[in-house]
């Protein structure tokens, strides 16, 4: 049966409590970093709140139950999961009228429809538009659990007709001692997977059995490489596009912020690749902080072209970077 994971009880401890007193609201927002665990904790309350049980002091579904049996078979009729599609990129408008037409009948087998949204922040906004008549008179029995990594993209008036919950990124024992009963064949550290990957377990676990951790350490090296008058940046960007745009320009936002924090406070900062402190601290003491912040915000900037709608060329983004870090001082100097 599913449970939720070690460093969620306490989300899960509040949400029972507001059900018990019957102050659970219509609409809940459910947020935190990537690989946090929001899908599996939604689907756990869900499954507590659809079941038939009688004793209230449950702190999860009986497990045994008619609800309890059809959500273990993933056929229950009073629960409906959306995400998106495989050949889209975005929740569409169709699927939030299907779910508004869905959550306007009457329960099947309980006195609840529980309707989950994942990743509900990348809805077109016509879906959006829709959903928000659904949150503004919610049917009475309707519980509307939205997840997201990135609340913030959700439209305002979402938001503040939602409860929301925080899922805040995790460090502590509990998370590292899960990492280190649930890590296979790595070498690295529950803490460092935690720390690359901004407090989030799961995805730790993920990255753990990706190759494209070593291309951290190629990315520093060929930052210095520009520095060097007669380097070839767009033989650089070649190199970068064969790692993958979509994995080095990620990486080299984390390595230019942990610049900055070097820049800033030295050996006492609480960087991200904590395993190139000392190659990122090398790198550091010979830039100019001016240098390395706007370096981050044009890097930012093409991270969002490369993800946008517009098809921007991947190796184009990518030599518009090298070529921007190896003549910044010049330009710098020209303006």
């Amino acid at each position: 049966m599913l449970e939720i994971y070690p460093w969620q009880k306490k989300q899960m401890t509040r949400l029972l409590t507001m059900s018990s007193q019957k102050r659970l609201p219509h609409g809940l927002l459910l947020t935190g970093p990537k690989g946090i665990g929001l899908k599996q904790f939604s689907l756990v309350f869900a499954m507590r709140i659809l079941c038939e049980s009688k004793e209230t002091n449950l702190e999860f579904a009986c497990g045994g139950c008619k609800s309890c049996e059809l959500f273990k078979a993933s056929t229950h009729p009073d629960l409906k999961f959306i995400e998106v599609e495989d050949d889209k990129k975005f929740i569409s408008v169709t699927q939030v009228r299907e779910m508004i037409e869905y959550v306007s009948l009457k329960s099947f087998s309980t006195n609840n429809k529980v309707i989950i949204i994942n990743q509900a922040d990348i809805m077109q906004r016509s879906a959006s538009a829709a959903l928000l008549k659904t949150l503004e008179e919610p049917p009475e029995q309707s519980i509307l659990i939205l997840l997201s990594h990135q609340h913030s993209k959700l439209p305002i008036t979402i938001r503040s007709r939602c409860h929301r919950i925080d899922f805040k990124p995790t460090y502590d024992e509990i998370a590292i001692g899960w990492l280190s009963e649930n890590l296979e064949n790595t070498e690295l550290s529950p803490n460092l997977l935690l720390h690359l990957t901004g407090g989030g377990p799961l995805r730790a676990i993920e990255l753990a059995n990706e190759e494209d951790l070593m291309s951290r350490h190629e990315l520093v090296s060929d930052l210095n490489k520009l520095s060097d008058k007669t380097s070839n940046p767009l033989k650089i960007a070649a190199h970068w596009h064969e790692l993958g745009a979509e994995n080095t320009i990620p990486w080299l936002l984390h390595i230019f912020n942990d610049l900055v924090k070097l820049k800033l406070t030295d050996e006492k900062a609480r960087i991200t690749n904590l395993d190139l402190r000392e190659d990122l601290q090398g790198l550091a003491n010979t830039l100019d902080l001016l240098k390395l912040v706007r370096s981050y915000d044009y890097i930012l900037l093409k991270y969002r072209e490369l993800t946008g709608v517009m098809n921007y060329s991947p190796v184009s983004i990518l030599e518009e970077i090298a070529l921007f870090w190896k003549n910044y001082d010049a330009t710098n100097v020209e303006s």
